[in-house]
């Protein structure tokens, strides 16, 4: 506190010692000119200042304005491109989403197409089959015997151009244990509804009332299917004299009443075989038998053993077949007692037989309809 005191006396001191200033204004004089300077002062300041931001502000609204077009242009433009992109997209979508559609049906139609196709591929690749339902007027018929020459194996060759001596091309009878009887020591011509045949050299077939038999019953299976009743022989041969023929014209056996069966050569493949001797004078005797095996020729039951058979004839060369046994079903045996029944009951006269079996359909048939007959039988393309 009395540092402060004497600093404050110091300080008294020292001003009383300043030399005096005189102003003779009043205090009214002095108080106009400051306030007259003050009012000079500020509207220049203002002046100057008003100057100093006018451009400034123009400037920027300026600049605001241009922003503010170009914007409103921007989306303008944006908004009509947007737009009309938008409508191109959506009818491009229309577009699309019909293409889309319609690409999407057909490829559907073809692939339900190709998958039915490839499955009837696959059926007909599943099974083996022996017969052939199409008319084929440019099929060739041969036939032969088995092995032990009980059964004879007709053959179907579906080729315009077959010729009877060159059978072996088509077939190898001794890997298939099937015996020619002579046939191809013989030269057939076919004319019109006749068959005119002449013996070579080289047949060798010894005479005998059984081989007659079965020498007739061949030609039979060969021409019968294609209308012949006769065949007239152009040159003679002591086989012909074992049969009650004159001039050498030799009468073809109407194929009547033969049950099919199965025969199994030894290289494993299957044959439908004719029993031919034997008489069965109905349909269901004949289907009876088929159930039956003989192992001592090779040949097994086309028909499953177990099998309980009905048949019943119907209107327009129908007739109803109802078998019932363990062993039907999808597989390779019922395939064949289909086709060997078919062949049956179309030497009985039967155009079509209506199937009882279980099922509707087996392979490539469907038996759900009625299905024809036919006497093209083991067929070789």
């Amino acid at each position: 506190m009395k540092n402060h005191k004497s600093n404050d006396e110091q300080l008294k001191e020292q001003l009383r010692k300043l030399p005096k200033i005189e102003d003779k204004r009043t205090k009214e004089e002095v108080f106009q000119q400051i306030e007259a300077q003050m009012k000079q002062d500020k509207p220049s300041s203002q002046k100057k200042r008003s100057f100093i931001w006018v451009p400034v502000l123009a400037t920027v609204c300026a600049a605001l304005l241009i922003f503010v077009i170009i914007q409103g242009q921007d989306f303008s433009r944006s908004y009509d491109q947007s737009t009309s992109e938008m409508a191109d997209d959506s009818d491009m979508d229309t577009f699309d989403n019909a293409d889309d559609e319609a690409s999407t049906a057909e490829e559907s139609r073809e692939a339900d197409i190709f998958n039915k196709a490839e499955m009837q591929d696959n059926i007909k690749e599943e099974y083996r089959y022996l017969l052939d339902m199409e008319d084929t007027q440019g099929a060739s018929h041969m036939a032969f015997l088995t092995e032990q020459g009980q059964h004879i194996i007709p053959i179907t060759i579906l080729q315009s151009n077959f010729s009877y001596n060159q059978i072996n091309e088509y077939i190898d009878l001794e890997e298939n244990d099937l015996y020619d009887i002579g046939i191809r020591e013989i030269q057939f011509q076919r004319e019109n509804q006749k068959v005119i045949a002449t013996f070579t050299d080289s047949f060798e077939l010894q005479p005998s009332g059984n081989n007659y038999s079965n020498f007739e019953k061949v030609l039979a299976y060969m021409f019968r299917p294609l209308g012949m009743k006769e065949i007239q022989f152009e040159n003679h041969h002591p086989i012909l004299n074992e049969g009650d023929i004159s001039n050498n014209l030799v009468p073809l056996s109407p194929i009547e009443q033969v049950p099919y069966k199965i025969y199994q050569s030894n290289n494993g493949a299957e044959w439908l075989a004719a029993k031919t001797d034997g008489i069965f004078k109905t349909l269901t005797a004949a289907l009876e038998e088929m159930k039956i095996a003989e192992p001592a020729f090779n040949v097994q039951p086309s028909i499953p053993e177990d099998t309980v058979i009905e048949t019943e004839d119907q209107p327009g060369g129908q007739v109803f077949v109802s078998l019932s046994s363990a062993q039907i079903g999808d597989n390779q045996i019922t395939v064949q007692m289909i086709e060997a029944i078919l062949a049956t009951a179309f030497t009985y006269g039967y155009q079509e037989v209506i199937f009882s079996i279980g099922i509707d359909q087996i392979g490539k048939y469907d038996l759900s309809e009625p299905i024809q007959t036919t006497d093209q039988i083991n067929i070789i393309q």
